[in-house]
């Protein structure tokens, strides 16, 4: 998969300053002042607004107590993007394994479709519940409540039916819970000059989290790991629970840390500078205490309730956003990664190496854009990238289409090679897009609204694939995605404008929002 990029508040900066620079004081006094802390604030809050306004005037830059700390800090919070990466395929290399040991109830086709659905539909009603879920905690609290049902997913390791599927939906709720929370949790601890260099490290993690877990299923390839008598699967089916329980070991025993926005909006301010006395030095302290209430105020002005996202105003953007939830499962590629073994075995002729081979070099492969994604994106506009590389990727869906009718060795090795660049071009141009355009042209709600649909997709596309490759072949699977990315082109090239170099309220002035 991709890039993460989930924020609450877009361009921030330009809600906390007018035209000339000065920060925007008198809205404070409308925020909730009635802490359920003990002990007085540090400074009358008309002193610090006016250290505030002469302090952004003079463009004070804020200095970190330790970079290496807040570095930790930040990859723990966002390592459960390794663990999104890692959950694509850690099953789908264990089935034939896994089947050997348990008792099925239906056809092996009907059990992967289960088997693979039961997760996303944890991610989904993870998804549901965080918006309610963050009303009555804060952020670290909700994601120590996902590490909690990924420190139990562990129990996937029993080798029974409806325990696997039981403790594998607790690890979809652990994501849907996590993915929901890790952007939004970044943005409000990070320093604003470090955020695209920590928001980038999302698709790298994930992109690592599928390599690892690719790179594990090498170990398949000893025919005493894989079988009956094998215990290899739950050693990769705990792999999980441990990253989460260590995130969680991380963030709230060692560091003790948490969101200073989440705090402010629970009445805790001193519990809020507490926390940012932890990451900068103590002088700036005040200085960012004053802009996560102003980011606490402005998020609570723009609330417009889920109802509003169908209105003239808002559904010409939420459609986009949710387009681009649906092609980014249903252009191939999430069903490429999530049934990998099963499509290359067919690719392969059955030769089990050179089908664990290839889903190593399919990781390896989606590792590289995560290294030059940053650079593209600075040069090329995102309605442009979005639209060169689904005119690629329909290329290289007619290329697989074709080639799949061969059975030659030669024609596996070349189909092998355009899934390549087709995994390739997704994680450069559609993957990260999909994460970073939703949130840039949608309100909270609107954004959070087009990643739960992301998540129906995804457990759409597993429960079916499987009935789809035994019906129609990857011919006919691949047909079908060819046609739907195809039909989202024609749409996106007529309703996606370039907002490259354009501030937040440009771009709502763009869609005709302002």
């Amino acid at each position: 998969m991709t890039s993460q990029v989930f924020p609450s508040y877009n361009q921030e900066n330009e809600n906390i300053k007018t035209d000339n620079g000065s920060l925007i004081i008198s809205k404070i006094q409308n925020l909730r002042q009635q802490p359920s802390d003990s002990g007085p604030l540090t400074n009358p809050p008309s002193l610090i607004n006016q250290r505030f306004t002469t302090q952004s005037q003079t463009e004070v830059e804020e200095d970190l107590n330790s970079f290496v700390h807040l570095t930790i800090i930040l990859v723990a919070i966002q390592s459960g993007n390794f663990s999104i990466g890692y959950s694509l395929s850690y099953l789908s290399m264990s089935f034939t394994t896994l089947f050997s040991q348990i008792t099925l109830k239906g056809s092996e086709i009907e059990e992967q479709g289960l088997f693979s659905a039961v997760l996303s539909i944890g991610q989904l009603i993870g998804a549901f519940a965080t918006k309610p879920l963050l009303k009555y905690t804060t952020r670290n609290q909700s994601l120590l409540i996902a590490d909690m049902f990924g420190v139990l997913s562990i129990l996937q390791v029993i080798p029974n039916r409806e325990v696997i599927l039981a403790f594998r939906f607790c690890y979809g709720l652990c994501l849907g819970i996590s993915t929901t929370i890790m952007a939004v949790y970044v943005k409000e601890i990070c320093p604003e000059k470090y955020y695209e260099k920590f928001s980038v490290l999302a698709s790298f993690l994930i992109a690592g989290g599928l390599f690892f877990v690719n790179f594990m299923g090498l170990g398949y390839i000893n025919s005493d790991l894989r079988g009956e008598n094998s215990y290899y699967w739950q050693i990769i089916f705990a792999i999980p629970a441990l990253l989460h329980f260590l995130r969680s070991f991380i963030i709230t025993v060692i560091y003790q840390i948490d969101s200073p926005d989440s705090l402010i909006e629970m009445n805790k301010p001193q519990s809020a500078k507490k926390i940012l006395m932890k990451i900068y030095k103590p002088q700036f302290v005040d200085q960012i205490f004053f802009k996560c209430q102003q980011r606490v105020q402005n998020n609570d002005e723009q609330i417009e309730g889920i109802m509003n996202l169908f209105t003239k105003k808002h559904l010409k953007t939420v459609l986009i956003g949710c387009l681009l939830a649906f092609i980014s499962t249903w252009c191939g590629l999430f069903a490429l990664y999530s049934y990998c073994s099963q499509i290359f075995e067919i690719i392969s002729d059955g030769d089990f190496t050179l089908n664990t081979l290839f889903i190593l070099i399919l990781g390896i492969v989606q590792l590289i854009p995560a290294f030059i994604s940053k650079f593209v994106y600075r040069k090329i506009g995102n309605r442009s990238l979005l639209l060169y590389g689904l005119f690629l990727l329909i290329i290289c869906q007619i290329l697989i289409i074709g080639l799949s009718y061969s059975e030659t060795l030669e024609a596996s090795i070349v189909s092998f090679i355009i899934i390549c660049f087709f995994s390739f071009l997704f994680a450069l141009t559609l993957g990260p897009i999909t994460f970073s355009m939703t949130p840039e042209i949608n309100t909270s709600e609107g954004t959070y609204f087009c990643f739960v649909t992301l998540y129906l997709w995804q457990l759409i596309m597993l429960y079916i694939f499987p009935f789809m490759l035994d019906a129609i072949q990857i011919s006919g699977a691949f047909i079908v995605f060819a046609i739907l990315t195809f039909l989202s082109t024609i749409f996106f090239y007529f309703y996606v404008k370039e907002t490259k170099g354009l501030n937040h309220d440009e771009i709502e002035r763009l869609y005709g929002k302002l």
